[in-house]
């Protein structure tokens, strides 16, 4: 009995712990790694969910349009029960009878032909279900975009925060020294009132830089779809310096070629005009005969039924050999007229052609045009950096300067601000630049091979 409860104890605690790790798979690590933050909106994002939704739809559709080539078979019966006024079934004379009958039938129908309409339907459910899964693709990958952008972006205040923190010491620790140095008669007290004011914008700076920080984390937790009590943090990922990337070394003439070829967008695109072929052609079909062939038994017997002739009983199973009927038919349906139907619909069907064409071209154009724009964007934010990066060592030995000669009291508080602000402003333009250039980066990669290196 023991050793029974012991087992028994065992598969409950691998159960539940097994319940516990599928739990923590479904929440987001903290702190998060920007490939966790990805993975978790694409199992999170209820526009991705929504989309696959769509493909399921699509999937469906597909197995309705299959469907049209098997013919339809139906079955049916039908039982009578009269009482009172009739006519006799073996007399045909009037009577007040109760009488009881019944019937069976089933049939065949199949479609021979209409005009294709069958098969380019097919057709168009398969283009239709393509492009539902290419966007469904380019919906995960703008999503994977919005996150590592999102990402980036708490990452860049998370470091201006540092570069305001690092003022405001610098700012109290001036404070502190020009009370010594009021305190020993060497400065005058409004030369305190001169670097608490640096002081307390820099502090000002500092709430800003929170906020900014608070948002970015605002704009990534709706991104993932986080409940809005649930913890979220990133890892601090350190960009110190930036080089070159491969992505670069190609043109943006060769980046567009790969774009056309792989993007999801792309693809929907070609995939939409093929389905207004197939819906043009879905429509000339209203031109052509149709042709349908049907099969139909049908057998029936009354309950008590005698024979008029002799009065006999006829049985059940004589009525059901006796009264079998099988019926063949094959139809042949000439269209006419129909109100202008049909070429209404070839009309409507070569404008949305016509629309899917320009839509492809559009998307072609939109493509060509973000490309070279990211390009452009990341080299120049590489030059930006770099020049920002020899800027901001130059502000800070500036600043180095400038601090010495101010305590010494060869500087004015305003020009020793002057100096930090300066820093400040270089130091926020390597990192404007810095996220920006890695940014364009991931996204010329993806226009290149449709990957998201994380």
């Amino acid at each position: 009995m023991s050793y029974k409860k012991n087992i028994f104890l065992l598969l409950f605690i691998v159960c539940v712990g097994g319940l516990e790790g599928q739990t923590s798979m479904e929440s987001l690590p903290v702190p998060a790694t920007l490939e966790q933050c990805v993975d978790y909106a694409l199992a999170h994002n209820i526009s991705i969910a929504k989309s696959q939704l769509n493909v399921n739809s699509s999937v469906v559709d597909r197995r309705d349009a299959w469907g049209a080539f098997l013919p339809s078979v139906t079955a049916s019966s039908n039982y009578n029960h009269s009482q009172g006024f009739s006519f006799d079934a073996n007399t045909n004379q009037r009577t007040t009878s109760t009488q009881q009958a019944m019937s069976v039938s089933a049939g065949l129908s199949l479609n021979v032909f209409n005009g294709l309409r069958d098969l380019n339907n097919y057709r168009r459910s398969q283009l239709s279900l393509a492009a539902a899964r290419y966007e469904n693709e380019k919906i995960l990958s703008d999503v994977k975009l919005n996150v590592v952008s999102a990402y980036l972006t708490v990452l860049s205040a998370i470091e201006y925060e540092k570069v305001t923190e690092s003022q405001c010491e610098l700012s109290r620790l001036q404070v502190e020294r020009m009370n010594r140095l009021i305190a020993v008669g060497k400065n005058a007290q409004g030369d305190l009132y001169e670097v608490e004011a640096t002081l307390a914008r820099d502090e000002q700076s500092l709430v800003d830089a929170r906020n900014q920080k608070t948002m970015a984390y605002i704009a990534l937790r709706q991104l993932l779809s986080l409940d809005i009590d649930a913890p979220l943090e990133i890892v601090p990922v350190s960009y110190e310096k930036l080089s070159r990337v491969e992505v670069l070394n190609h043109t943006p003439y060769e980046i567009y070629v790969k774009a056309m070829e792989g993007l999801p967008e792309m693809n929907k695109a070609r995939k939409d005009v093929e389905v207004a072929s197939r819906n043009l052609a879905i429509a000339r079909s209203g031109y052509s005969p149709t042709i349908n062939a049907g099969y139909s038994w049908s057998n029936s017997f009354t309950f008590d039924y005698r024979n008029p002739a002799t009065g006999d009983p006829i049985t059940i199973g004589d009525q059901w050999r006796n009264n079998s009927r099988h019926y063949f038919q094959v139809v042949l349906s000439i269209p006419i007229f129909n109100r202008m139907s049909t070429i209404t619909s070839v009309q409507h069907s070569k404008i949305n052609l016509m629309m899917a064409e320009y839509t492809l071209n559009e998307t072609s154009l939109a493509l060509q045009q973000k490309i070279e724009q990211a390009y452009a964007d990341a080299t120049s934010s590489l030059q930006s950096y770099r020049a920002a990066e020899k800027a901001a060592a130059a502000s800070a030995e500036a600043l180095r300067y400038a601090t010495a000669k101010f305590e010494q009291s060869k500087l004015s508080a305003y020009e020793y601000e002057t100096a930090k602000n300066q820093l400040l402003r270089s130091q926020t333009d390597v990192l404007r630049a810095k996220y920006d250039y890695i940014f364009k980066t991931f996204l010329l990669e993806y226009y290149h091979s449709q990957k998201i290196k994380i």
